[in-house]
């Protein structure tokens, strides 16, 4: 097992393989390739469950003796470490991003152009490659994309933005599962699910730092810490719970699963200026979609990217969810859906029964979400049980905006009875 993972492009992506790229998606057998660079795309701490590499490449065609440039992304597998690999298999996160881009999203771009709304939600691909086990899709830095500040957090507009485009693809989802007989029903590969459990170890850590926090911590203290001691064991189960299908009457759809500040990339208009207006924003990483409760990406989303004073407002999370909620019954009823379009009241019910997500993910996503840049900060320091993994844990809870939150945030979730066990 490596101590640390470190960028590498793999052997394969050669002049060959990217010109063979660029013919296909150019439609033009003619295509030259003069040069090509490539560099780690993500920095440490920025993605945990694949390697991104920044391709920029030029060539020429017969039609056009000037040079050109393409840029793109290319998303793959940790093929060298084997330990990550692994884990990662057991979650299908390969084949269902790869599924994703090729088969499921171009059909929901479909959808929502075909009820004249023409509002792009994810970036265009140009290969899939399932024997090579990678995506190569648009360099969205190229038009200006890049990503919010994780460790201050999103305020109310890009927040109303994210779940505009959140209530779409979940309604423009549920739409294409009925067209589709249920089909996307088979993404069941989610971070809780009842086939794996190779995450849950994450979990399970998290918790336990948590309450070695809250037992030294002043506002806190050894209360907190003897229910999160016995509530560690059970995090796993009660997260599979509450992401399973399990009430055929509530709302389903296709969801994101890992809808964090770091899987949006924004775009502004006049972006020197120091009035930055948000212009644009696309969801990356679908490595984790799987069919749930629309739950799942809300409490992912309020509990890992939002500014704290906002998270920490229950009026203003009741407002963004009432707007969420009118966006999806507004475009629902405008793709024509045959199902039972949820009324506010039932999705509020969804949300209180699986309210266990907001208190996992905030235990655990939030904390890694807002760590201070370290050289720790990679995948094996979330599973592993190392002195290195251990301090880099204790780094995320040495956090005062994680702290501040967690000191907030633990007496609300016991008195909703989250901390305790079932």
């Amino acid at each position: 097992m490596s101590e640390t993972i470190s960028w590498e492009a793999p052997q394969w992506l050669n002049k060959m393989y990217l010109e063979d790229v660029l013919k296909k998606y150019l439609q033009d057998d003619t295509v030259r390739l003069q040069g090509m660079e490539l560099k780690p795309a993500t920095a440490k701490g920025e993605n945990y469950a694949s390697v991104m590499t920044r391709i920029k490449v030029s060539y020429k065609t017969a039609g056009d003796s000037k040079i050109q440039t393409m840029p793109m992304i290319m998303k793959c597998s940790y093929e060298n470490d084997p330990f990550v690999a692994n884990i990662m298999n057991g979650y299908d996160v390969y084949n269902t991003e790869m599924k994703m881009y090729e088969q499921v999203l171009p059909k929901i771009a479909k959808i929502l152009k075909q009820s004249g709304d023409n509002e792009k939600i994810f970036a265009t691909t140009f290969k899939v490659d399932y024997e090579r086990c990678s995506i190569i899709f648009e360099d969205l830095a190229a038009t200006n994309y890049g990503l919010a500040d994780r460790l201050k957090g999103l305020d109310k507009d890009h927040t109303l933005v994210v779940l505009k485009k959140l209530a779409k693809f979940h309604a423009a989802a549920a739409v294409l599962n009925e067209r589709m007989d249920g089909a996307l029903e088979s993404f069941q590969r989610g971070l809780f699910n009842r086939h794996t459990r190779g995450l849950g170890c994450m979990f399970e850590h998290f918790t336990e730092t948590c309450a070695n926090f809250a037992k030294t911590c002043p506002d806190l203290g050894v209360y907190y810490y003897d229910k999160l001691m016995k509530l560690q064991s059970h995090v796993v189960e009660y997260g599979i719970k509450a992401t399973s299908k399990w009430n055929e009457a509530d709302f389903y759809t296709l969801c994101h699963g890992d809808l964090w500040i770091n899987n949006m990339l924004m775009q502004y208009r006049n972006s020197k200026s120091s009035q930055q207006k948000l212009e644009n924003l696309l969801f990356v990483d679908f490595q984790f979609s799987n069919w749930s409760s629309p739950a799942v990406d809300l409490y992912y989303f309020f509990n890992t990217s939002l500014e704290p004073e906002l998270q920490m407002d229950v009026h203003f999370l009741a407002e963004m969810v009432q707007f969420y909620h009118s966006i999806l019954s507004e475009m629902l009823k405008k793709f024509k859906y045959n199902g039972h379009v949820p009324t506010l009241h039932e999705l509020w019910v969804q949300l209180e029964e699986r309210k266990f997500l907001a208190l996992i993910t905030t235990l655990t996503n939030q904390a890694v979400a807002t760590v201070d840049e370290c050289d720790d900060a990679d995948f094996h320091c979330l599973v592993d049980d190392t002195d290195r993994a251990k301090k880099f844990r204790l780094d995320c809870y040495r956090n005062k905006r994680h702290q501040n939150i967690i000191k907030q945030i633990l007496p609300y979730f016991d008195r909703c009875g989250l901390l305790d066990v079932q």
